[in-house]
């Protein structure tokens, strides 16, 4: 059965801005040009679902090697 998202996991465009650090209009960029975290459209309404911003913020994880750095 498919997972139903109700409205407590949902997180309105200035919420997600706050959590990436990104302004509203750079998360309106990004869904236009299809970039960013997927998002669910009611009419007008923009919601990001919670577990989607988690999911995206771990995708975008670089992890640094200190001992690579040291080689060169």
């Amino acid at each position: 059965m498919e997972r139903v998202v109700t409205g407590a996991g949902l997180l309105r465009p200035d919420q997600v801005a706050t959590i990436l650090g990104v302004s509203v209009n750079t998360l309106a960029i990004w869904r236009h040009n299809r970039r960013g975290p997927s998002f669910l459209k009611f009419g007008r309404q923009v919601r990001y679902p919670s577990d989607v911003i988690d999911e995206f913020l771990e995708r975008s994880r670089r992890v640094c090697n200190p001992e690579i750095s040291r080689k060169r």
